[in-house]
């Protein structure tokens, strides 16, 4: 995996154990995330993955799920995205699901356009509750 793919990874890693970090301790944090989907990412899974959650907050109608698949390998997911619990126009929910193998995770979240963001920059902004 490349030192630039690798950033990406860790990019997203990071953003989205950073909403989940008030909720955990440190040691739990890690446990949890130790074995998960996207820590057995390669590089194209990460990109596919990224550009089906850029895809679905984008343009996918609420309750109707995105799907990804890596073709070369073992990894696939979707992404269901849905609306603002507040109604704000720049934000919408998603309820992303991974697989790598037999691991599987999910999770929903809080996405939203920061204002100064270009088109379809997309912030991870809270982990909501499943």
């Amino acid at each position: 995996m490349g030192v630039r793919h690798r950033g990406r990874l860790l990019a997203v890693t990071v953003a989205v154990l950073a909403v989940a970090s008030a909720q955990a301790r440190p040691l739990n944090l890690f446990n949890a995330m130790r074995d998960t989907p996207i820590t057995r990412f390669s590089s194209a899974d990460v990109d596919l993955m990224t550009q089906t959650v850029q895809r679905a907050l984008d343009s996918g109608p609420d309750g109707v799920a995105v799907t990804w698949e890596n073709p070369r390998g073992t990894s696939g997911g979707s992404v269901t995205p849905g609306k603002d619990p507040q109604d704000r126009a720049n934000c919408r929910t998603a309820r992303i699901e991974n697989r790598h193998r037999s691991l599987q995770n999910a999770g929903s979240y809080l996405f939203c356009r920061s204002k100064g963001q270009p088109k379809g920059a997309w912030q991870v902004i809270e982990l909501l509750p499943r």
